[in-house]
């Protein structure tokens, strides 16, 4: 079954729902935004934003045919400065390390440097979620520098690795990808 990145479905809000365990991968997937216990609601919330005449972040879902198999943003849209940030990326537990949120991100990135324009998308990323920095680097991330200490969960602080990507340094690994 091919896979789909389209926008979100709010109808798949049990789903992403579901695999938010606990408060260290909450943190982990949304950063601050959302408190523990997670519900529903404060996720139907927050997409309520996405909605407006003026939206600042795109959800978007990645569809293996009806079902919804992974999960990302891109927020903090400032048209005028041509940046946002790819954030809230998950992908469902029973399809992690298949390659799924390499596909998603790139569909992601491909919308927000074509469709506007964007010169700049970058991330935030937990110090020792090694998968995600591993997969950001292969689209093409840059490390920037690392927030110490900046997330408190239970009696721990983690660091936040920022990321960004240019839109040339997007083009020209998608170029070269195309010649090979």
């Amino acid at each position: 079954m091919p896979l789909q990145v389209k926008r979100f479905r709010e109808k798949d809000i049990r789903r992403v729902y579901s695999w938010i365990k606990s408060e260290r991968v909450l943190v982990q997937w949304a950063g601050p935004i959302f408190s523990w216990p997670f519900t529903q609601k404060q996720f139907r919330d927050h997409l309520r934003a996405s909605r407006a005449k003026q939206p600042t972040f795109y959800p978007f879902g990645l569809y293996k045919g009806d079902l919804l198999v992974g999960y990302c943003e891109l927020s903090d849209v400032h048209r005028k400065a041509q940046a946002a940030r790819l954030s809230r990326v998950i992908i469902s537990p029973g399809y992690r390390n298949k390659g799924l949120a390499q596909i998603m991100i790139e569909n992601v990135l491909g919308f927000g440097f074509q469709e506007f324009g964007l010169n700049r998308i970058g991330l935030g990323v937990f110090d020792f979620n090694k998968p995600a920095i591993k997969c950001y680097k292969k689209l093409g991330f840059v490390l920037e520098g690392t927030l110490r200490e900046s997330a408190k969960v239970g009696n721990s602080f983690w660091n936040c690795h920022m990321m960004s990507i240019l839109r040339k340094e997007w083009h020209r690994k998608n170029s070269s990808q195309l010649h090979l």
